[in-house]
């Protein structure tokens, strides 16, 4: 058995943070599609969320706020 799951785990730190620059944009466009993210997210320039700092400054969401704000379907 290997001492590491997979390749990812043992990447460079430099080949990481190239990963997470790539997905990041992508990801956080997707989630501002999403209606409960969609106002939280409105502004925010997808394509500039492409480090941990970027995505640290990005307005934070809890689990509480969902229970608050219907999702679409159940209207």
């Amino acid at each position: 058995m290997s001492e590491h799951y997979d390749a990812l785990e043992t990447r460079s730190a430099d080949a990481r943070a190239a990963a997470l620059a790539e997905a990041l944009p992508r990801m956080v466009r997707e989630a501002a599609g999403i209606p409960y993210y969609e106002s939280a997210l409105a502004g925010v320039d997808t394509a500039r969320i492409t480090d941990a700092t970027a995505l640290a400054a990005l307005p934070v969401t809890r689990k509480s706020g969902l229970a608050e704000r219907p999702a679409p379907w159940h209207r």
